[in-house]
C-alpha cells in the first residue's frame, strides 16, 4: 500500500512538472506574469515574445 501511495505522488509530481514545462514553453506563464504585474497601466501589448515585457517581468 505504501508503494502505491509513493508511486501515485511521484506520478502526480511528474505530471505537474510536465504541465508547468508546457505552459512555460507556450508563453502562458509569461502572459500571466505580465497581467499580474501591478505597474502595467494597460493590457495592450501582451505579446509573449516582446523582450521589453519579459525583461520588465523578470526584473520586477
Amino acid at each position: 500500500m505504501e508503494y502505491a501511495v509513493v508511486l501515485f505522488a511521484f506520478l502526480a509530481l511528474v505530471a505537474a512538472l510536465g504541465a508547468l514545462w508546457h505552459a512555460g514553453r507556450d508563453g502562458k506563464l509569461l502572459n500571466l506574469a505580465i497581467q499580474a504585474a501591478s505597474h502595467l497601466c494597460s493590457g495592450a501589448g501582451l505579446d509573449p515574445s516582446a523582450l521589453l515585457h519579459a525583461e520588465d517581468v523578470l526584473l520586477f
